[in-house]
Formats: structure tokens, sequence, C-alpha cells
């Protein structure tokens, strides 16, 4: 794990969620992206993280 931005990137890439590029890739991949494949990304829900991380450290859960 170097780069968490790239790994995200090119997670959400292989998920249908945008196109991932390098500079040398670029030009190639406009070129070759297709907008109609892509999927929307549906964020998903904090809250279960949030309280749980809350309950570890004793806050009071909202």
């Amino acid at each position: 794990m170097d780069n968490h931005q790239s790994e995200l990137a090119e997670e959400l890439a292989t998920r249908k969620h945008l196109f991932c590029a390098s500079p040398q890739t670029l030009g190639e991949t406009i070129q070759e992206m297709d907008i109609e494949t892509l999927n929307p990304y549906v964020p998903g829900d904090a809250k279960p993280v949030v309280s749980l991380i809350n309950k570890f450290f004793g806050f009071p859960d909202d």
C-alpha cells in the first residue's frame, strides 16, 4: 500500500465507476473510454462504523 489514492482509483475503475489513467496512458484512455459503460457510485452508510468507533472509545452514540 504505497499510494492509497492510486489504489482507490484502480479499485473504482475495476468496479466501473470511473476511468483510471496514468500520464502515459491518458491519451489512449480518453480515446477508448465509453461513458455508457460506467456504473453510478452509491456511497455506503458510515453510521455503523462511526457507532462502533464511538462505542469503542466510550463516546455517546448519537
